[in-house]
């Protein structure tokens, strides 16, 4: 499948996946392809990261994006969305996310580094 090897199964119906699909089974061994219907073996993860389950990427609060949480050098900080302020990082490649639904945050944000209103001890680090 996209020209990654999936483990298949023999299925008297095969699936609508694998038919509509046009995917084609082969032996593991000597490369015959598999004449009848088949179905891509249960419980078996994509082996490509597109197809993976996605992130919930819109934010579901009101307003958008109330406050961001993010780790940087093992620490957890707060901010929001935009580009101008002191630290401005990657809110996708951080791994970003809304404090208040869990949302991810795919864009550019400001992180403040003064504000420790999320810290149980304001002395925590």
């Amino acid at each position: 499948m996209n020209g990654y090897a999936m483990p298949c199964l023999p299925d008297e119906h095969g699936s609508p996946f694998t038919s509509l699909g046009g995917l084609a089974a082969r032996c593991g061994e000597c490369g015959a392809i598999y004449p009848g219907s088949f179905i891509i073996e249960p419980d078996t993860p994509p082996p490509f990261e597109w197809a993976r389950e996605p992130k919930v990427t819109l934010c579901s609060c009101e307003p958008r994006w109330p406050q961001l949480m993010v780790m940087l050098d093992g620490q957890w900080y707060l901010g929001y969305p935009g580009s101008a302020g002191q630290l401005v990082v990657d809110g996708a490649a951080e791994e970003a996310f809304c404090r208040t639904c869990g949302a991810y945050f795919l864009g550019e944000m400001v992180v403040d580094l003064d504000d420790r209103s999320h810290l149980v001890d304001s002395d925590e680090t």
